[in-house]
C-alpha cells in the first residue's frame, strides 16, 4: 500500500503550481489591460484634434473673416451658419434649390445681387466660395438690421424667411412685446439651436480674427 504522504505531496505541488499559473495569467491580463488603456488614451489625445476638425471643419477662413468684418458680424456666427447649412460643402444643394456654402436660394441671390449692385452676378456664382460667403454675410447683416440684432429672429429669418418671421411677430400666439416666444416651425426652431451651438463650437475650437 502506497504511503499517503508520498501520494499527497505531488498532488499538493500540482495544485500550488496551478495557483501560481493562474496568478501569473491574471497579472499578465492586468498588464495587457493597462497597456491597452494607455494606448487608447494616447490615441484619444492624438486623434481628438483630427476628430474635432472632422466634426467642425473650417474652410475659406480668409473670406469668412473678411466679409464678417465688412458687415460687422461675428465670424463664428458665419461659421455656425455655414456648418449648419452645408457643412462647408460648396457643391451643396438643398431639396428646395438652395445653393452653396450658405445655401442661398436663387431668387434671394438675385435680390441680394441687386441690392449689392453686383453687375457680373449669375446663379452659377452661388457655387463660388467667395461670392457665396460675401452674399451670405450681406444677407445676415440685412437681417440683423431688420430685426434689431435679435439673434433668434435673425436666424429664424435666415431659415424660414424674414417676412414669415414678421408675421409670427404680429401674431399673439407666437409673440409678446415684440419678442418671439414660440417658433411654430419645428425645423426653424431646431435650426436656430443648431447654429447657436455650432457657433460656440467654432469659438472654442478655432481662433479667428474679428
Amino acid at each position: 500500500m502506497a504511503n499517503s504522504k508520498t501520494t499527497a505531496y505531488p498532488a499538493r505541488r500540482a495544485r500550488q503550481a496551478g495557483r501560481r499559473k493562474k496568478q501569473r495569467n491574471l497579472w499578465q491580463l492586468w498588464i495587457v489591460l493597462g497597456l491597452a488603456i494607455i494606448i487608447l488614451a494616447l490615441l484619444a489625445l492624438v486623434g481628438y484634434p483630427y476628430a474635432k476638425k472632422l466634426a467642425y471643419p473650417l474652410k475659406y477662413e480668409a473670406y469668412i473673416t473678411e466679409y464678417a468684418e465688412a458687415n460687422g458680424l461675428d465670424p463664428y456666427l458665419v461659421c455656425g451658419v455655414i456648418h449648419t447649412e452645408s457643412h462647408f460643402d460648396i457643391e451643396a444643394e438643398s431639396r428646395v434649390g438652395a445653393v452653396g456654402l450658405m445655401q442661398i436660394m436663387p431668387d434671394t441671390g438675385e435680390w441680394i445681387a441687386k441690392k449689392m449692385s453686383m453687375k457680373d452676378y449669375s446663379e452659377a456664382k452661388l457655387k463660388d466660395p467667395e461670392t457665396n460667403i460675401r452674399m451670405g454675410c450681406w444677407y445676415l447683416k440685412y437681417l440683423m438690421d431688420r430685426f434689431d440684432g435679435d439673434m433668434t429672429l435673425v436666424l429664424a429669418g435666415y431659415n424660414a424667411g424674414p417676412n414669415r418671421v414678421t408675421q409670427w411677430l404680429e401674431d399673439e400666439k407666437y409673440s409678446q412685446d415684440g419678442k418671439l416666444t414660440d417658433i411654430p416651425y419645428r425645423e426653424t426652431e431646431e435650426y436656430v439651436k443648431k447654429v447657436e451651438n455650432a457657433k460656440e463650437m467654432y469659438r472654442s475650437y478655432y481662433t479667428l480674427e474679428s
